[in-house]
């Protein structure tokens, strides 16, 4: 496997203001710690972000050269801008090779489900990634999942994720990572389906017969 390396430089000041600053010069605030180690480091902005996109995944093992020291770290926590979603600090963690840790590995999903394919189903990603324990040299670059047996409502869980030498996976076997939704029917109106109501009838009332002779008896009244 290449072995991936980033370079840094020892950072003696601390603070928002200071942080602020480096990022506005194109720089990363970052911090090592473990193993009896604790630095505050700076990295090119660029660099890391370039890293990251040949790892495939924010938790992975890399080599971290600071000023003429070396580190075997892990990437353990990548903090990202609420709003521009800008990487602004990161934080390594200091590794034996052989030390067995415990990372989020991205869920890479190959093949086109059956139930997509031929069902009109809907794929659905539950997790995109799955927790698992290994040694810190054999941390995968990803989970791969081939879907393509799954039908409408199959699920894939995490029984069902491939066997990987000296991997193991730290979530319940049970826990859902990927199924085929059932398509969406919509009910088309037919033109015309929707009749108005009829109005009612209006209701008139016969008079009966002593009603009709009181009525005669008051125009006769109102004529004198």
């Amino acid at each position: 496997m290449e072995e991936l390396v980033i370079q840094a430089t020892n950072r003696p000041q601390t603070g928002s203001a200071e942080c602020r600053r480096l990022r506005r010069r194109g720089l990363l605030p970052g911090t090592i710690y473990g193993h009896g180690t604790l630095r505050n480091i700076t990295l090119n902005a660029h660099d890391f972000n370039q890293l990251l996109h040949r790892l495939h995944a924010e938790h992975a093992v890399v080599k971290c050269k600071v000023d003429k020291d070396n580190f075997d770290v892990l990437i353990k926590d990548v903090q990202r801008h609420t709003v521009t979603h800008n990487i602004i600090h990161v934080d390594f963690m200091v590794v034996d090779l052989d030390e067995v840790v415990t990372v989020a590995i991205p869920v890479e999903i190959v093949g086109e489900a059956d139930g997509v394919k031929n069902q009109g189903g809907v794929l659905e990603l539950l997790r995109r990634d799955v927790e698992v324990r290994c040694k810190a040299r054999d941390i995968p670059r990803a989970i791969t999942v081939d879907v393509s047996g799954l039908r409408v409502h199959d699920v894939l869980c995490v029984r069902d994720l491939p066997a990987l030498a000296g991997i193991e996976y730290h979530l319940d076997g049970e826990t859902p990572i990927v199924t085929v939704a059932a398509p969406t029917v919509h009910e088309e109106k037919v033109p015309g389906a929707e009749v108005a109501a009829p109005e009612e009838p209006e209701v008139i009332t016969a008079r009966k017969p002593a009603e009709e002779e009181e009525a005669g008896a008051e125009k006769g009244e109102k004529k004198e």
